[in-house]
Parts: C-alpha cells; sequence; structure tokens
C-alpha cells in the first residue's frame, strides 16, 4: 500500500515506490469465472461467496516487500461485495468516525481495532460465534463469524483469476473504470459500487480506501510463506493494509500492493480517512459449495478438493502469539475500538434546568471582588502559530486559530479581550518537563526541514519549534498576566497542541507539552506551591499527567472518551509514589454528552479541587468532545463547554482568586470548535 494519506504527508516510506520496471511473463487470460454466488445479511450487506483455489501471489515488477512471487492455496469464504459502508458501521456502532460523510460512502477513520470489534458486534448481531478474543485480539477462524479477511484472501479475492498487476489486467489505463484513485477521486471516497466489479463481483477492491486484513505485517514474510492459508507471521508491530485509496497513485493500487500500518494509530490522534475494511466469514453449511473449486490456470491439474473449505483448515489462523509489551499494546488496540454501543443508551441523557443551576448558587458566596470584576480576559494569539504547517487534509491545522478568530470577531468578543503577545518560551523553561536531548532534537529537525517528528501523525516544518516555543512561551505569558494582575483570566488560541507531548517523544499532534510547562512555570518562577490542571479534551494527556505523576502538588483531573487513543487514563490510574491519589481520570464511553461530563465534573473535580485548594488554575481546553467533531465519538454541545468553564471557573475563584488560564488542545471541525470557543470564552468573561 503506497498513497493513503501518508502520501499527502511526504512520507518516505511511502513513496519509495519500486518504479523501475522489469521483464513479466505475458499475461495470462482471465479464466472463464461461474456466476458469483452472494447472499444478503441481516445488516444489510451483500456478500459473494469466493471459490476455493490456488494463485500466485506477489509480484516481481513491485515493491521489494511483494517477492518472492509464491504459490498459495486458499479455502472458500463469503466477502463482503463492498467496503462496509457508512450506513451499515452506524447500525451497530455509535458515531461515525468517517471524514466524508454519506450513507453510501465506505467507513473510514476506522483503526484495525474499531474493524475487529465491529466484526465481532455484527456476528453477535446476526447471532454468530465471535471470530476475535476481545482481551487477547486472538481470532478464531474455526467460528461462524465475522473477521478481516486474510492478506492472502484479500489478494487472491482481488485478483479474481488473473495474475495481472490488476484484477482486470495489466493496462493501468483501465483503472479508472475499476477504481476511485488519485487521478478521479476528487480527493475524497466516493459511493461504492460505482465502478466496474472485478470478475467475481467485487465492487472496490482497487481504490476507495484501503482495506485492513487480519494479518501482521512483515516485508520478509513472503520468503518463508506457507503454502496453504497463509496467515501471516508470528510477530510484529504492523497490520496490513491492502488494495490503494483515493488518493493512492496506479501503482499503489495493484493487486500485489501492500503497506504495514500501527493496528490502533497508536502514534496518532485520528483515524485516517483513507482506511476502511471490509468483512468474510466461513461460508454457512446450506450454500452449495462442492461446484466451486478453481482450477487456476496457472496450475492446471491442480484442482482443490470441494469438501475442502467445510471448516478444515490446513492450520488454525491464530492472531500471533505476540511478545508481552506487543500482548499489551495489542489489548489496547482492539479496546480502543471506542465508539462501541455497548450497552443501551441511557434515557433522559439530556440535561435539564435543574441540572443546569447546579453550581449557579455556589458562587455567589465566594463571588470576585470588586477590583477583580474590572478586569478583562486575557488573550493569547500570535501569527507564528499560523506558521506550523502539517500535511495536506490533516486535522490540526492553521484553519483552526483563523476560524476561532473569525467567530469571535463576528460576535463582537475580540475587541473586549485584552490581547497578549506570545514570546518563545526559553530553553530554560521547556526543560523543566521536556529533556534538553528532546528539544534539541525536535529543534534540529524542523531546523533540517524534516516530515515528521517521532511520529508520523505529528508533522513538522521549518517553522514549527518556532510556532510551538511560542506556544509555551504564549501560555507563559498568560500566566504572568494573570499573576501580575493585568488581566482576570485568559484563554490561549495556540497551536501546535501539547497535552500528549512527552518528556522525550513528541506524538498526537503534540511537540511541546504547553500546559505542564506552565504549570513548572507557575511554581517556580511565580512561587506558587499548588497547581490544578483540569483536562476535558476528548483524549487522555497522557504526557502532561507523565510529567506529574508522582507529584502531589499538582492535581491532574482528566475526563475523556475511553477507551480510545492513546490507551491510558483509566479509572484506577491515580497516580503513583507520593503523587498516588492526585490523579482523578473519568474515563467515558463513547456517545456521552454534557450530562456525564457535568456530572463527572460536579461529582469528582468540584470535592478534589476544593480540598486540595489549588494556588492556579490551568485548563487543556479540547473541544474535540464536541458533538460533531471529526475524531471524537462524544456529544458534548457548546451549552455543555459554557457549564464546564463555569465549574472550573468557580473553582479558581474559591480557591485562588480566579486566577485560570485556559489553554487550547483539539478540535477540529472548524464551525464547532469556533462555537465551543465562543461560550467558553462567554463564561470566562463574566463577571
Amino acid at each position: 500500500m503506497t498513497a493513503i494519506r501518508l502520501a499527502a504527508a511526504g512520507t518516505a516510506a511511502l513513496v519509495a515506490l519500486a518504479l523501475l520496471a522489469s521483464c513479466r511473463q505475458a499475461e495470462e487470460p482471465l479464466p472463464a469465472a461461474p456466476p458469483p454466488q452472494s447472499i444478503a445479511t441481516k445488516t444489510g450487506a451483500e456478500m459473494v461467496l469466493i471459490p476455493a483455489g490456488r494463485f500466485r501471489m506477489g509480484a516481481t515488477d513491485g515493491k521489494a516487500d511483494e517477492a518472492p512471487v509464491h504459490e498459495v492455496s486458499v479455502d472458500s469464504f463469503l466477502m463482503d461485495r463492498t467496503e462496509v459502508t457508512q450506513e451499515q458501521y452506524e447500525k451497530l456502532v455509535v458515531g461515525n468516525p468517517s471524514h466524508f460523510k454519506g450513507p453510501d460512502r465506505p467507513a473510514e477513520q476506522v483503526s484495525w481495532a474499531d474493524a475487529a470489534m465491529y466484526c465481532n458486534l455484527r456476528s453477535r448481531d446476526e447471532g454468530l460465534e465471535p471470530c476475535y478474543d476481545e482481551k487477547t485480539t486472538k481470532c478464531n477462524f474455526r467460528a461462524s463469524g465475522y473477521r478481516l479477511p486474510t492478506e492472502a484472501e484479500w489478494e487472491y479475492a482481488c485478483r479474481a483469476g488473473s495474475d495481472a498487476r490488476y484484477g482486470f489486467g495489466s493496462d493501468e489505463r483501465q483503472l479508472k473504470q475499476s477504481a476511485w484513485y488519485a487521478e478521479n477521486s476528487s480527493k475524497k471516497t466516493q459511493p461504492v459500487a460505482q465502478k466496474k466489479p472485478n470478475a467475481w463481483g467485487l465492487f472496490d477492491m482497487h481504490g476507495n480506501v484501503a482495506e485492513w486484513c487480519n494479518d501482521v505485517y512483515s516485508a520478509e514474510y513472503y520468503a518463508a510463506s506457507p503454502a496453504g492459508n497463509p496467515s501471516g507471521p508470528d510477530d510484529g508491530e504492523r497490520y496490513v493494509l491492502r488494495g490503494g485509496a483515493w488518493n493512492s497513485s496506479a501503482e499503489g493500487c495493484r493487486s500485489a500492493a501492500r503497506f504495514g500500518e500501527d493496528p490502533g494509530f497508536q502514534d496518532a490522534c485520528f483515524a485516517r480517512d483513507a482506511i476502511g475494511f471490509r468483512c468474510v466469514r466461513r461460508p454457512p453449511a446450506g450454500i452449495a459449495r462442492g461446484a466451486l473449486s478453481l482450477v487456476h490456470p496457472a496450475f492446471p491439474g491442480n484442482t482443490v478438493p470441494p469438501g475442502h473449505s467445510q471448516g478444515k483448515y490446513r492450520c488454525l489462523f491464530s492472531v500471533p502469539q505476540l511478545r508481552r509489551s506487543r500482548t499489551e499494546k495489542s489489548h489496547r488496540y482492539l479496546a480502543s475500538a471506542s465508539r462501541i454501543r455497548a450497552v443501551p443508551e441511557t434515557p433522559g441523557r439530556t440535561l435539564g434546568l435543574a441540572t443546569w443551576l447546579v453550581g449557579q448558587t455556589a458562587r455567589t458566596s465566594d463571588s470576585p471582588s470588586n477590583a477583580a470584576a474590572g478586569k478583562k480576559t486575557g488573550f493569547v494569539y500570535g501569527e507564528v502559530y499560523l506558521r506550523h504547517r502539517t500535511s495536506e487534509g490533516h486535522p490540526e491545522r492553521p484553519e483552526r486559530l483563523t476560524a476561532i478568530l473569525s467567530r469571535l470577531e463576528d460576535k463582537g468578543l475580540l475587541a473586549g479581550l485584552t490581547r497578549i503577545e506570545p514570546l518563545a518560551a526559553a530553553d530554560r523553561w521547556l526543560t523543566t518537563v521536556h529533556s534538553p536531548e528532546y528539544v534539541e532534537r525536535i529543534r534540529r529537525a524542523c531546523r533540517e526541514d524534516a516530515a515528521a517528528v517521532d511520529s508520523r501523525d505529528t508533522p513538522v516544518c521549518r517553522e514549527s519549534f518556532q510556532a510551538a516555543a511560542a506556544a509555551a512561551g504564549g501560555v507563559l505569558a498568560a500566566v504572568d498576566a494573570v499573576m501580575d494582575g493585568k488581566v482576570h483570566n485568559a484563554f490561549c488560541a495556540v497551536r501546535p497542541p501539547g497535552h500528549h507531548a512527552m518528556k522525550d517523544r513528541a506524538m498526537g499532534f503534540c511537540l511541546l507539552n504547553n500546559v505542564a510547562i506552565a504549570a513548572r512555570y507557575a511554581q517556580e518562577k511565580r512561587h506558587l506551591a499548588k497547581v490544578l490542571i483540569v483536562d476535558w479534551d476528548v483524549h487522555h494527556g497522557n504526557g502532561t499527567q507523565a510529567a506529574f505523576n508522582a507529584d502531589p502538588s499538582v492535581l491532574y483531573f482528566s475526563v475523556h472518551q475511553h477507551p480510545f487513543y492513546p490507551g491510558t487514563g483509566t479509572a484506577d490510574d491515580r497516580g503513583e509514589g507520593k503523587g498516588l491519589g492526585t490523579k482523578i481520570n473519568v474515563p467515558l464511553r463513547a456517545g456521552s454528552g454534557d450530562a456525564e461530563y457535568v456530572k463527572a465534573f460536579q461529582e469528582r473535580l468540584r470535592p478534589a479541587a476544593l480540598a486540595f485548594r489549588p494556588d492556579f488554575v490551568l485548563v487543556s481546553a479540547g473541544f474535540d468532545a464536541y458533538e460533531h467533531d471529526l475524531l471524537g465519538g462524544m456529544k458534548v454541545t457548546p451549552r455543555g463547554f459554557a457549564e464546564l468553564t463555569r465549574i472550573v471557573k468557580e473553582i479558581a475563584e474559591r480557591c485562588c482568586g480566579g486566577r485560570l488560564v485556559s489553554v487550547l488542545e483539539g478540535g477540529y471541525d472548524l464551525d464547532g470548535l469556533a462555537a465551543c470557543v465562543e461560550a467558553h470564552l462567554r463564561v470566562l468573561i463574566e463577571r
């Protein structure tokens, strides 16, 4: 697999294609294919019965990981005629993760974990035995339910009896008739089944979205692959993607093209909009299979026996027995299928007037002083933040900030804010959280115009370090403005975000941990003893908690979608050592909204914070829990974010004279982000 979204990011691993032509055997004609038998499923999918048979897997003129070409046999199986559509996905899963919305478009931005969990849900919905063990991620290939295809099954079905570069032949000029790819997709997915199917009646095997396979990826696997029903290597860090996508080149859509991707997007905060999947399963006993054994033209006389596919696989395909660290990660991957409807939705989730008023009355006894009431809210912003340019189509983009500014200006709020100019934070403060070696490494990477730092999903450009240092510095300037009495509180419209950044690693769009650096600055520069950090981003702020995990002087509170990226932030993750009990995580199920968030703040945050009595309050204000956000699966509204702000502001007023600085983290639906920031600021402005 070559040009998925990562191709747009200029990732070297994806564009290093073997373009040198080599001699190829004369293309063999397609065999006369029998009319495909198919069944309709309860979820609305149509499945095609793929005959058992043998084929030549790989390519002599492709990339190194496609060699050597080797003979493979597979048993018969049923395969979805199309990629799983958004309509089908939403019948079983809470929320639609897809970027390009449409009921008949393929479900995308789907991790391997989400795809595997969908297979289990679909199995249960139809009364079948699920294939995936949700604790170990192992796949029981003898089960009657749905699963992802093996890599061999996928290529066999794609070729449909052909030994050519594509299922239809080797003439690249014909690809537009069979695939949505970079040449004709208009830079987005398209409704399924609009192009010509292959000889076995399967649509979109080339292009539209790349499709997950069940196999762990290894570039060297073909040299040792078994001849019968290969199931992939026993270990590895990535899983296989096949078929090319809407932004792939023709080369990347070839039948043999393969690519390895992190199964849970562990190095990313978002699932890519060029990745989807389709399901397979064993044929039910009621479907006649005897007449469908296939003699491939390359293997005359080698017919797979009609009874070979009666559940008697030559080897039991099991998802690899992984080494300990890998197994733990795999558990998180499957657990991160976070939008799964595990229990019926709770009725009455809307927030009533009485609930909204809770917390309002408590503020009257500790209202701000007259002097504080006369101060304005500070606003940090600088043009430097727009110069952090990510890859095309990346959700963390400069337009996030311009959308916020436009909204605030249109609503007449911008003029009433006190502008705070950002300056680059000195290394002295950056290294209170990050190692000096890491700071120098990202500075050098940007200076050398690297494509990304540590993670392909944390892209950088020459100006990225300058923007990141200014983001951290802008938050420090806001802390100073509040402490010096120039503003009552402040909001920092900065980027790149920071709460995933670790001591010595960039991840999840984050380079420098702005809020963590500000907390240390407040303690060391402004001599404040205790700091409260409230994080309501849809993702757990793993970098922030790690920075203070053993430190009792920082109370960290996070409410977030779970299971979800980055896989941390469980309820029993309460800190360590002297910091045990000063870290509070409230994981919420996907689909949670205003009522669940406000309840967490009222019942968990408020009593803990009032007992802790912080000297300063920092907020990691991510707005990707917004109900229509591109990446999250939550249902928080602008009104909900306003109420969360009121609760945190009340804590600051009661404990530390209103000292509060809020810092932008996530939020990727531009209109929704702007509306949520407006609601947040209106509460900060209230006196």
